[in-house]
C-alpha cells in the first residue's frame, strides 16, 4: 500500500504532466512552409499580444496583418490569433485573391470569421451560411431587393428623402455654428440608418429630422472662441428606440474582434450582458412587427397587391409566398431565415455604408481640388437643374452616370480600405502561390496592403494558379501602379479617341485600379447595387448643397478604428452653402 506522500507525488506528477500536455496543445501549430514570426510560435497566445498592442496604439487591427506581411517580406504569411485554433493564413496579393473568389469556388467557401462576427446576431442569414441549399434558398428569397425596378422605383426615393433630411440638419448646424468646424460622423450614420430602415420597412426612423427639428428651436449655442483650434459642440435631441438598438448591437462586434474566445464570448454577451440583451429584445420586437405588417398585406399572394409594394420586407414576404406555392408547401410566417435576412439587410447596410460615406466626407474636405471637380462635374451632368437653381431629383440622380462621381466613389473605397479583408475557408487541401494550405484553414486576403496601397510583391508567374495565369480580363487592374498611396480619382478615368463623345470623351473604367471592397464571385457582397445607389444619391446632394471648406490639419486627423469596418475616428467639417 502506497504511503500518503507517494500518492501526493503521484497526483502532482499527473497534474504537471496534464498541464504540460495542455500547454503544448495550446501552442501554435505552424503550417509547414508558410512564413511566420518564430517568436510568436513559442508563445501560448501567439501573435495576440502584439496585435492587441497595435490595436491599443492605433485603434486598428487589420493594418497589423498588412504590417506583418511587410515585416516578413512575403505575400503569404501565417499568424496565430486563437489558442488551440488553426493559424490564419494572410495573403497580400489582389490578383490571386480575385482568382480565388471568382474562379476557385469549389476549393474555397465563406470564411469562419464571418460566423464569428454574425452568428450570435443573425445565425440564419446568408453571410453566415456555407454555400449550400439553404444559402441558395436565402438568396432566392431576397433576390428582388437588388432588382433594377426595386432600386430605381422604391429605394432611390427612400435614399433621396432621408438625405434631404440630412441636408436640413446640416443647415441648422451651419446656422448655429457658422465658420466653425463640427463633427458629422454621427450625422452620416443617422442618414444611413434612416435610409436603410426606410428601404427595408417603408418608413424612416426620422433620426435626422428629429435632430434638425430640435436644433431649429435653438436661437444660439455656446461656441469656442478659437475656431481654428476647437471643434464646436452641437447639442443633440432625443433619439428613437431603433437608433439605440442598432448602435448597441454594432458595438457588440468589438467582442469577437478582440476576444480570444471569439464568437463564444459574443454569444455569451448577447445572452447575458443587460445592455445587449435589451438591444436584441428591442430589435426582435421592432423587426418582428414590420414583418407581421407585411404578412398581413401580402400573405395571400394576391397579384393585385403588387401596387402596394414599398419596401424590401414587402418583396421578401411576397417572394416567400411565391416560393411556397412552387414548392407545394405552406408559407412559413415564422421563418428564421426571413427574419435574419431582414435583420442582416438592416445591420450590414447601416454599418458599411455609413463608414464609406464618412471617409468620403473626409476626402472632400482634405482634397479641395477633388471637391471642386466633383461639383463642376455634377453641375454639368444635371445642367437643367443647375440652370433652374434647383437640385436634381431622385429619378434624375438614379438614371445619370456622372463619370467623375463614379471615379470618386471607387477611389474612396479603394484608398480608405473600408473592408480590409475578404476571408475564404479552404474546403479541401489547396495550393496558393506555391504554398500548401490545409483543408479548413481561413485565408485572409487583405485589401489594405501591397497591391492595393503599395506596389505588389514580386511573384513568380509559375506559382500562380492555372486559372489566374490564363485569365486576361484584369490585366490592367493588377498591373504595376506607382502611386497607390495617393488619393486620385482620375486613375479611374480614360480618355477615348472620339472627341465628340459624351463627357468630352472621358469614360469611367471600373477595372483601372485595384478594388475588392465588395469581394467577388458568388459570395461577393449581396448589397453592392444598393450601396452604389446610396453613395450616388447622398454624395450628389451633399456636394450640390454645401462646400466642405478646409480645416486645420489637427482637426483633419485620418486615424481609424476597426470593428466591423475600417471607419474614421473623427469626421470634422466646416460647411458653407455651395455657390
Amino acid at each position: 500500500m502506497p504511503f500518503p506522500s507517494q500518492i501526493t507525488v503521484l497526483v502532482a506528477s499527473v497534474i504537471v504532466a496534464a498541464a504540460i500536455l495542455l500547454y503544448r496543445a495550446a501552442l501554435p501549430k505552424p503550417i509547414p512552409g508558410i512564413p511566420y514570426d518564430e517568436k510568436s510560435a513559442t508563445r501560448l497566445l501567439g501573435d495576440v499580444p502584439r496585435a492587441l498592442s497595435h490595436y491599443k496604439n492605433t485603434g486598428e487591427m487589420m493594418s497589423f496583418l498588412a504590417q506583418k506581411c511587410q515585416e516578413l517580406n512575403s505575400p503569404m504569411i501565417q499568424v496565430f490569433m486563437r489558442p488551440f485554433g488553426r493559424p490564419w493564413v494572410i495573403m497580400c496579393d489582389g490578383r490571386e485573391a480575385q482568382d480565388i473568389m471568382s474562379r476557385r469556388g469549389r476549393e474555397f467557401d465563406r470564411g469562419d470569421m464571418f460566423r464569428d462576427f454574425f452568428a450570435a446576431i443573425i445565425p440564419h442569414q446568408q453571410s453566415v451560411l456555407p454555400t449550400n441549399d439553404q444559402w441558395r434558398h436565402n438568396r432566392r428569397l431576397v433576390a428582388d431587393t437588388m432588382s433594377v425596378p426595386f432600386l430605381n422605383n422604391v429605394a432611390t426615393y427612400r435614399v433621396y428623402e432621408n438625405t434631404i433630411d440630412l441636408i436640413d440638419l446640416w443647415r441648422q448646424k451651419l446656422r448655429l455654428a457658422p465658420k466653425h468646424a463640427f463633427d458629422v460622423y454621427k450625422d452620416v450614420q443617422y442618414c444611413t440608418v434612416d435610409t436603410i430602415w426606410a428601404a427595408t420597412f417603408g418608413s424612416s426612423l426620422g433620426i435626422s429630422k428629429s435632430q434638425a427639428d430640435y436644433l431649429s428651436n435653438l436661437d444660439h449655442i455656446a461656441l469656442p472662441p478659437d475656431s481654428k483650434k476647437t471643434v464646436a459642440e452641437i447639442p443633440e435631441g432625443e433619439f428613437p428606440e431603433g437608433w439605440h438598438t442598432l448602435t448597441t448591437i454594432v458595438r457588440s462586434f468589438e467582442i469577437p474582434m478582440n476576444s480570444p474566445l471569439g464568437r463564444h464570448h459574443h454569444w455569451f454577451a448577447i445572452k447575458f450582458y443587460p445592455s445587449y440583451r435589451r438591444a436584441m429584445a428591442s430589435r426582435n420586437r421592432l423587426i418582428g412587427s414590420k414583418i407581421e405588417q407585411a404578412w398581413n398585406t401580402f400573405g395571400r399572394g394576391d397579384a393585385a397587391d403588387e401596387d402596394k409594394l414599398r419596401c424590401a420586407v414587402d418583396l421578401v414576404v411576397q417572394r416567400e409566398v411565391t416560393l411556397a406555392k412552387k414548392q407545394g408547401r405552406a408559407p412559413d410566417r415564422e421563418s428564421k431565415f426571413l427574419f435574419d435576412e431582414m435583420a442582416g439587410f438592416l445591420q450590414a447596410g447601416f454599418e458599411t455604408t455609413s463608414s464609406t460615406l464618412n471617409w468620403g466626407v473626409k476626402y472632400l474636405t482634405q482634397y479641395q481640388d477633388v471637391q471642386k471637380k466633383l461639383r463642376a462635374s455634377l453641375r454639368a451632368t444635371h445642367k437643367a437643374a443647375f440652370d433652374k437653381g434647383e437640385q436634381p431629383g431622385a429619378e434624375e440622380i438614379a438614371k445619370a452616370r456622372d463619370v467623375y462621381l463614379e471615379a470618386f466613389i471607387d477611389e474612396v473605397m479603394r484608398h480608405s480600405g473600408i473592408l480590409s479583408s475578404n476571408i475564404r475557408k479552404a474546403t479541401e487541401d489547396v495550393e496558393v502561390l506555391g504554398y500548401r494550405i490545409p483543408k479548413g484553414t481561413d485565408l485572409w486576403m487583405l485589401t489594405n496592403g501591397p497591391s492595393f496601397h503599395s506596389p505588389a510583391f514580386p511573384i513568380d508567374e509559375q506559382k500562380r494558379s492555372t486559372s489566374s495565369r490564363e485569365y486576361k480580363g484584369d490585366t490592367e487592374r493588377w498591373s504595376t501602379h506607382e502611386d497607390l498611396e495617393v488619393f486620385r480619382p482620375e486613375r479611374w478615368l480614360k480618355k477615348e479617341s472620339d472627341q465628340g463623345a459624351e463627357n468630352g470623351g472621358i469614360t469611367f473604367d471600373a477595372r483601372a485600379a485595384p478594388l475588392q471592397t465588395f469581394g467577388a464571385g458568388i459570395r461577393g457582397c449581396f448589397g453592392k447595387r444598393l450601396a452604389y445607389l446610396e453613395q450616388r444619391v447622398i454624395y450628389t446632394l451633399m456636394v450640390w448643397n454645401f462646400e466642405f471648406q478646409s480645416i486645420p490639419e489637427s482637426m483633419g486627423d485620418f486615424g481609424a478604428n476597426d470593428i466591423l469596418t475600417h471607419t474614421p475616428k473623427y469626421v470634422r467639417v466646416m460647411l458653407a452653402e455651395a455657390k
